[in-house]
């Protein structure tokens, strides 16, 4: 027994060395494709110029990582890629210790893990351009374990982990709520998990919670303008609301799990029988109430709010977990070596066909006909920028992809954008000179949002200066250009 346990162990050890080495490879793709920021990267390199206790409607905790990883690596694509793959790896680090914990098999916690590279929100969107999702994604996995472990031993330092996970879903995105509604309500279920809920140690994790939170939380209070800016992103209807939500919510969930369902159906179709649904340890039992308990208050959610479109990204947090349910429902026996070893084959085609899609994305974007922001050619831009007299100053934009851009090329010139006030910052001020950068591709013209803030925080009349436009091909590229304005101005300070 103790040789089989060891052999497990090993076996363990050597699949998250190799998970390791693959995100290790994404760095390694990610710094040699292209050293131009995609959408969500260049707003971190536009946020984590400095640490503030709130930015956007987004919690911080994701721009603070960021900033330190700055301040150690340098302000570059590999300390961008460096943050995202520690994320996902640590995401699936955590489904595999749960998984092994519930499954009690090392095979089926491997195949359960490996699941996540058919589901296309984690395995493709989460790589080529997500910030926030990646890390409230590795704080449910990582609470999850964590709750998994109090069933076992609900020590002080449990809870403490426990209190740490959850303090971290709530720094890192806010449909962690959601995953931690569900969480406490599946533990509630169960008469274990109400010796966790209703537990004098549970305060060392709303210690830790608020420790960690606090602070944010404060924020949020005297910010509500930011912090609810984004409820526009929710679709609302008045008429069959009920309907339009709830088949949303189903097309959501099925997008989410598209081709995930499809391999297991052929590789492990006694999953889909109901018959063993009744052969459940404590574990299994706590997993399958999950799920349940997900379906049941995702539908109050979107009936409650007249939620009429459900995108399946916002679902990361609460699906990441299917994989480990499914597999509760497979009896061991069925998970045999040769269904394994194909079910392993289809997720390493799939792993290679995102790291062939996430290189063609870029490098055959020419061929295609549909280039990506890491197409930009931004080094070409500044230094052009450079031989027209801009060496350092202040950077303004209307556009959070340019400015973040930009200031990777000038790392000692600050760089701001209208909507998020970093003009009245200390370090954003005391320059007597700066560019105003747009798109001269959508509007040759400065547009007229960056008019006015011009006007009013820096008394710039736009008028009184020149334009100047810098066009170059798109990185691999062959004949197609991209153009810029840019537009050098005086300041002064608001």
């Amino acid at each position: 027994m103790q040789a089989n346990n060891t052999d497990n162990g090993i076996q363990g050890l050597k699949f998250l060395l190799i998970l390791a080495c693959y995100f290790g490879l994404h760095i390694l793709l990610r710094v040699t494709i292209s050293d131009s920021l995609d959408y969500d990267e260049a707003e971190q390199a536009l946020l984590g110029q400095w640490l503030l206790a709130g930015y956007t409607e987004q919690p911080p905790l994701y721009t603070w990582v960021q900033h330190y990883l700055f301040q150690v690596f340098g302000e570059n694509v590999f300390s961008v890629s460096l943050m995202k793959n520690l994320l996902l790896y640590l995401t699936y680090v955590f489904v595999f210790l749960s998984s092994r914990i519930i499954l009690k098999n090392t095979r089926a916690a491997i195949l359960a893990t490996c699941s996540l590279l058919l589901i296309p929100q984690i395995a493709w969107e989460s790589q080529r351009d997500m910030t926030h999702t990646t890390l409230v994604v590795l704080a449910a996995a990582a609470s999850l374990y964590q709750a998994v472990r109090l069933m076992n031993r609900q020590s002080c330092l449990n809870y403490l982990f426990w209190g740490l996970c959850i303090g971290v879903g709530f720094m890192a995105k806010a449909n962690f709520s959601l995953f931690l509604l569900v969480l406490l309500l599946t533990l509630a279920s169960l008469p274990e998990g109400r010796k966790i809920i209703f537990n004098w140690k549970l305060i060392f994790s709303v210690i830790v919670i608020f420790a960690l939170a606090g602070n944010y939380f404060y924020w949020m209070l005297n910010n509500q303008d930011i912090v609810f800016s984004a409820t526009n992103k929710f679709k609302r209807a008045i008429d069959n609301y009920y309907v339009a939500g709830s088949l949303s919510m189903l097309r959501a969930i099925f997008l989410f799990l598209t081709p995930l369902w499809f391999f297991y159906l052929i590789l492990f179709p006694s999953g889909y029988d109901a018959k063993w649904w009744e052969e459940r340890t404590l574990q299994q039992k706590f997993i399958g109430r999950y799920i349940a308990l997900f379906c049941i208050v995702l539908l109050i959610f979107v009936l409650l709010f007249k939620v009429t479109y459900v995108k399946d990204r916002w679902l990361q947090p609460l699906l990441f977990a299917v994989p480990i349910f499914f597999f509760s429902r497979v009896p061991v026996e069925k998970i045999t070596r040769g269904r394994a070893k194909a079910f392993l084959s289809v997720t390493v085609i799939a792993a290679m066909a995102v790291y062939i899609a996430f290189t063609l994305r870029v490098t055959a974007a020419s061929y295609i006909n549909e280039f990506c922001r890491m197409n930009y050619p931004f080094s070409a831009m500044a230094e052009d920028i450079r031989q027209n007299g801009f060496d350092s100053g202040l950077i303004i934009s209307d556009n959070r992809f340019l400015a973040g851009n930009m200031h990777f090329q000038f790392p000692q010139s600050p760089a701001l954008i209208p909507e998020y006030r970093f003009e009245n910052l200390p370090a954003t001020q005391g320059y007597d000179n700066g560019i105003v950068i747009w798109m001269a591709d959508k509007s040759p013209a400065i547009p007229e949002n960056l008019s006015l803030f011009l006007s009013e925080k820096y008394a710039v009349n736009v008028k009184e200066h020149d334009i100047k436009y810098f066009e170059h091909r798109y990185k691999f590229g062959r004949t197609e250009t991209v153009k810029l304005a840019v537009m050098p101005i005086p300041l002064s300070q608001p």
